[in-house]
């Protein structure tokens, strides 16, 4: 803690301004990029190094009491997250603005994504994601406390009880189905040169067909020829003899 409070991220490689100066140096950050990159090979507690070079590790190990510390006070050493502004809409705002009416309802719920501005959620039975031509994108389904994705099918089908959350997987399952336009969703020469390496030959050529390859003309097998003996009899070479 510091008695002045920070002002600027402790990122070294960022140290932008903070919206609000703080006194926790836990909080004293510009965002959850600056906040993981920093702790990523510290402990979240005492911030002592950690021999972890994966960053799969969050505090110290036994038998210091770092991880018991942080579930003793999460507000302490939790990043916050930061407020998200939602438009609040009263009975005699919800009428179209403009007189030939809006095609999506300015209670309709925006995704936060800036790809999917012109999308909204509606909630009646279902929660339904739509574009500004009205097309479904995706569908969340609640059921006994769940909220089930059915559309786009996934496998296995992702079920969050955070439906929020669920709105938010929802989307991103959506991005991952968004097809790329140049000066909408993606710039021309990024999108010019995912074209090119899409259609770029294989260095090693075109793969082998099965019917291509060189067939050798084996003979035919003859079949078994006849026998008359009895099948459950023992050969000669596997009895024993007596001496």
């Amino acid at each position: 803690m510091t008695e002045l409070g920070r002002k600027h991220c402790r990122n070294p490689r960022c140290r932008q301004k903070l919206p609000q100066p703080t006194d926790n140096d836990h909080h004293a950050f510009c965002c959850r990029g600056c906040h993981a990159s920093f702790y990523f090979n510290r402990c979240r507690v005492c911030e002592a190094p950690l021999r972890d070079k994966r960053g799969g590790r969050l505090y110290c190990r036994p038998p210091n009491k770092c991880g018991a510390e942080a579930k003793k006070w999460p507000h302490v050493y939790a990043l916050r997250s930061a407020p998200v502004p939602r438009a609040v809409c009263t009975p005699s705002e919800s009428r179209s603005a403009h007189s030939t009416g809006l095609k999506i309802g300015i209670k309709a719920d925006r995704p936060r994504h800036r790809a999917l501005r012109h999308w909204s959620w509606h909630s009646n039975d279902d929660h339904e994601l739509h574009d500004a031509t009205g097309t479904l994108i995706a569908r969340v389904e609640s059921n006994a406390g769940y909220h089930r994705l059915t559309y786009p099918c996934t496998f296995p089908i992702l079920s969050l009880v955070n439906l929020e959350e669920a709105k938010q997987r929802a989307e991103a399952v959506a991005l991952t189905h968004l097809k790329l336009v140049a000066g909408i969703n993606i710039e021309r020469p990024e999108l010019a040169r995912i074209n090119t390496s899409n259609t770029r030959p294989h260095p090693m050529g075109t793969p082998l067909s099965i019917s291509s390859l060189p067939v050798a003309d084996a003979p035919p097998i003859a079949p078994p020829e006849p026998f008359d003996g009895d099948p459950l009899e023992i050969p000669a070479f596997l009895l024993r003899r007596m001496p």
